[in-house]
C-alpha cells in the first residue's frame, strides 16, 4: 500500500494557480487526468498516522479540493471525471471519505474534518434516490446498501437506515440458485434467451459482494453477515488457485484485469470482516494479495501478469481502487492469514459444476482447472464471449494456458480504460472455429468430465475430455473450415515449433494430427488487454467430417 502511494503521489500536480489541474494525479501509462482519485484519500491518511510524514495528509487534501472545484455536480454529488458527467461513482467515493472521518478522525485537523464532515454529509442526501431514478447496474445497489449503512452508523439519521434496508433486500432478491449474484446488464432481472442471468465476476468478487458484507457488518446484523459469507464462499467457485478473478466470460470481461475489475476496489475491504471464522475466505484475500504483488513493478500495479513484458505502461487507475481495499485489510486483519494455507479453495476441489442453466461450467482435474462457456450474456453488441469455447484454462505449473476475449474489443468507459500504446488491433483470443463471430446458438452437454460443444446452426461439435495430465479437443465440422487456438505465451518465453507438436516454455505440450500454422511468427506475440496477457495463434485445418484432434498436456 505504502509503495504503491508513494508512487502515485509523483504523479500529484502542483500547479496552484490552475485549479483545474492542481492536486490532480497525472496518469503516466494513459496521459490524462483520471476521475475518482480522491478515493485514495483513506490510505493516504492512513499513512499520515502511521509515518506522520505530512506529504500524505497533504496530497489528501489536494485530492479532495480538486475533486470539489472539478467533479462536484449541480446536484450536490460526484461525477465520474471531467469527460463523463455519470454519478453512479459518488457512492463509492462517499464511503470513502465517511469511512476516513470514522476511523481517523482524531488525527485531522478540526478545519479539515468539518470540510469533509460537510461533503460526506452532502453526498450522502444526494445519492438517494439516484438508483431508482437513473437504473443502474446492480453493483451501484450493493455501493448504495454499504453507503447509507455506514452513514446510518456514522450520522443516526433514519432518512440513511431507510435507504441501507430498501437497497439490500433489492440485492437480496437477486441471487441464482447457484448463489451467483445477477443484474450486470439491463434488465437488472431479466434472463436471456437461453435462460442466463447477467453476471460479472469482476464485480461481483471485487466490489458487490464486499459492499454487502460490509452492509451487514454496519448494520450489525449477524444474519446477514452469514447470508453474505456463504454467497461470498459460492462466488470463490471463480477463483482460481493464484488468486486470479476467473471473468473470462462475464457480462463487462471487457473490463477484466487477471486479479480483477479495472474500477472496482477488491475483494478485501469487505472480506477482512469474514475471514476469522472462515479459512478459505482469508486463503483467497491472501492469494489474490499475492497475485497483486505479483503483477506490480516499480511500485506500479498493471492490470495482468503481462502487461510489462508487452512493453505497455501502468494505469494508475488500477491502484488508486485497490488502495482503499488495502488501506480496510491493514486496519482490520488479524491473524487469520497465517493460519488459511490449509483452507481447499472451492477452484481446488475436483469435479464439474454447471452455472448460467447449464450454459457455463467449470472443471478441476488433476492440476488443470477449466471454464467452458456457451452463455448469451453479451451486454455489448457484436462483442460475445462464449461460443462453447475454454474460455479458461489454467495449470498449478504453467498458469493460465487459455484466457479467452471478447469477440470484438470495446472500450466503454475510455476515462476508465487504459487505452495500449503498441497495439493496433486487439485481436479475439477465444478459441473458435473459423475466424467470424464466435456462435451464439451452441449448445452444451456433460458427461463426466467430458464436455460437448455443438452448434446445429454451423455444424460443428466439439468436445473437451478432461484427465489429469490435461484436456484433449476432438472438433468435427459439416464443411472445411478453421479451428484457431490461442495460446497465452510471454515474450522471451520458448516456443519450439515441430511436425506434430508444439511445446511452449519447455513445459506446456500441444500435440496435434494434421496441420498447424503459429502467428505471429518469431518471437512476436499479439496482447490483449482484457486479461493482460500475450498468445500465441495455432491454427488448424478442419476437414468436413473428418476429426481434429487436440492434446494439451504438461510434460
Amino acid at each position: 500500500m505504502k509503495s504503491w502511494c508513494d508512487e502515485l503521489l509523483k504523479t500529484q500536480l502542483n500547479m496552484p494557480t490552475e485549479p483545474l489541474l492542481d492536486g490532480a494525479l497525472l496518469c503516466p501509462g494513459c496521459a490524462v487526468v483520471h476521475g475518482r482519485c480522491a478515493d485514495m484519500v483513506l490510505p493516504l491518511v492512513l499513512l499520515y498516522r502511521e509515518t506522520k510524514d505530512e506529504k500524505y495528509l497533504t496530497a489528501a487534501k489536494k485530492l479532495i479540493d480538486w475533486t470539489e472545484y472539478n467533479l462536484l455536480s449541480e446536484h450536490n454529488d460526484y461525477r465520474n471525471d471531467l469527460a463523463n458527467r455519470w454519478k453512479g461513482t459518488n457512492i463509492f467515493t462517499c464511503l470513502m471519505l465517511g469511512e476516513t472521518l470514522h476511523r481517523f478522525g482524531d488525527v485531522l485537523d478540526k478545519e479539515t474534518f468539518d470540510k469533509w464532515d460537510f461533503i460526506f454529509r452532502r453526498c450522502a442526501a444526494a445519492a438517494i434516490g439516484f438508483c431508482e431514478t437513473v437504473g443502474p447496474h446492480i453493483n451501484y445497489n450493493a455501493g448504495a446498501a454499504a453507503m447509507f449503512a455506514f452513514a446510518y452508523n456514522y450520522t443516526g439519521e433514519q432518512k440513511f437506515l431507510e435507504q441501507a434496508l430498501k437497497q439490500e433486500e433489492f440485492c437480496h432478491a437477486h441471487f441464482d440458485e447457484q448463489g451467483l449474484f445477477f443484474g450486470e446488464g439491463k434488465p437488472l432481472d431479466g434472463t436471456t434467451a437461453k435462460g442466463c442471468h447477467f453476471v460479472d465476476m469482476g464485480y461481483n468478487l471485487e466490489e458487490s459482494i464486499p459492499l454487502l458484507v460490509q452492509h451487514a457488518v454496519w448494520m450489525k446484523d449477524a444474519e446477514k453477515i452469514d447470508y453474505y459469507t456463504k454467497r461470498a464462499i459460492d462466488h470463490l467457485g471463480f477463483l482460481l488457485p493464484d488468486g486470479a478473478i476467473d471473468n473470462s466470460w462475464g457480462t463487462r470481461q471487457n473490463k477484466w484485469t487477471y486479479w480483477g475489475s479495472r474500477t472496482s476496489d477488491g475483494m478485501h475491504e469487505g472480506f477482512v470482516y469474514i475471514t476469522k471464522e472462515n479459512p478459505v475466505i482469508a486463503k483467497a484475500v491472501r492469494r489474490n494479495v499475492e497475485l497483486l504483488e505479483n503483477c506490480t513493478v516499480d511500485g506500479r500495479l498493471y492490470g495482468g501478469l503481462m502487461y510489462h513484458s508487452a512493453n505497455e505502461p501502468a494505469c494508475i487507475h488500477h491502484v488508486f481502487d485497490k488502495v482503499k481495499s488495502f488501506a480496510v485489510l491493514y486496519l482490520e486483519m488479524g491473524d487469520e492469514f497465517d493460519a488459511c494455507e490449509d483452507a481447499v479453495l472451492p477452484r481446488e476441489v475436483e469435479g464439474v459444476r454447471a452455472y448460467q442453466n447449464g450454459y457455463l461450467y467449470t472443471v478441476t482435474k488433476g492440476d488443470f482447472v477449466a471454464t467452458v462457456n456457451a452463455c448469451d450474456t453479451h451486454i455489448y453488441s457484436g462483442s460475445e464471449t462464449g461460443g462453447g469455447a475454454i474460455s479458461m484454462l489454467w495449470n498449478k505449473n504453467y498458469g493460465a494456458v487459455m484466457a479467452a476475449t471478447l469477440n470484438h474489443f470495446v472500450t466503454t468507459e475510455p476515462m476508465n480504460m487504459q487505452i495500449q500504446r503498441h497495439v493496433d488491433e486487439e485481436l479475439c483470443n477465444t478459441a473458435r472455429i473459423g475466424r467470424s463471430d464466435l456462435d451464439k446458438t451452441v449448445e452444451l452437454k456433460a458427461d463426466g468430465y467430458s464436455i460437448t460443444a455443438t452448434s446445429e446452426q454451423n455444424g460443428f461439435e466439439i468436445r473437451y475430455d478432461f484427465c489429469d495430465d490435461g484436456v484433449t479437443l476432438c472438433i468435427v465440422s459439416d464443411k472445411d473450415s478453421e479451428y484457431v487456438l490461442p495460446i497465452v505465451s510471454q515474450s522471451g518465453d520458448s516456443v519450439k515449433v515441430s511436425d506434430n507438436e508444439i511445446i511452449f516454455k519447455d513445459m506446456l505440450s500441444v500435440s496435434f494430427d494434421g496441420e498447424c500454422a503459429v502467428t505471429p511468427e518469431g518471437e512476436k506475440r499479439h496482447f490483449h488487454p482484457v486479461g493482460g496477457f500475450q498468445y500465441k495463434h495455432l491454427t488448424f485445418p478442419v476437414k468436413a467430417d473428418k476429426e481434429l484432434n487436440i492434446k494439451i498436456r504438461i510434460k
